[in-house]
């Protein structure tokens, strides 16, 4: 029991200079180590954005593709999502050292444009996990002591008896009275 295993997932990432982007995790990893997290909707968008990049494309595809798709099992379809808005909160964890590590464009009437990344490739990654207990270690856990179960048992039988004798001796009085 607690012996740790380790397990190789795939995880899709986007990488670009000087940052790495992984859909999965809503992460920005910077190749300082630094990471940045960011929001369901600000990673749907530039998740939609990289899996398009290289095209320009219109506002209702990217907002069909961040927000419609992924909603269609949800159970309102009446969610307003403001593009403009979440391009500027995206734009605001994408910007350092004076420039955008993460070029979003915007194409006057007609829709964005990201540049395609340098990579997008899926990574290995290894996690660590618990071995989950065997079920001979879970049932040792949960039995009790043969012991202190004879004596709870007796208890009860002791009390239960003591109970139906005072219950007997009451009725016994009552009907002598009468």
């Amino acid at each position: 029991m607690g012996e740790i295993i380790t397990t190789k997932t795939a995880i899709k990432c986007y990488r670009f200079e000087g940052i790495d982007f992984i859909p999965e995790d809503r992460l920005l990893r910077w190749h300082d180590n630094q990471q940045t997290l960011l929001t369901d909707n600000e990673s749907r968008f530039l998740a939609s954005l990289c899996h398009l990049a290289g095209e320009v494309v219109s506002i209702e595809s990217v907002y069909r593709y961040t927000f419609i798709y992924p909603n269609a099992f949800e159970d309102s379809g009446d969610h307003h999502y403001d593009l403009n808005i979440l391009l500027l909160s995206l734009s605001k964890k994408l910007f350092r050292h004076g420039k955008m590590a993460i070029p979003i464009y915007i194409i006057p009437s007609y829709g964005f444009r990201v540049s395609l990344p340098n990579t997008a490739a899926v990574r290995n990654e290894t996690s660590v996990l618990k071995k989950t207990p065997s079920w001979s270690n879970i049932a040792k856990k949960h039995t009790r002591k043969p012991f202190s179960l004879v004596i709870k048992t007796n208890y009860a039988i002791i009390f239960t008896t003591i109970i139906i004798t005072l219950t007997l001796l009451i009725s016994l009085y009552v009907f002598t009275i009468n």
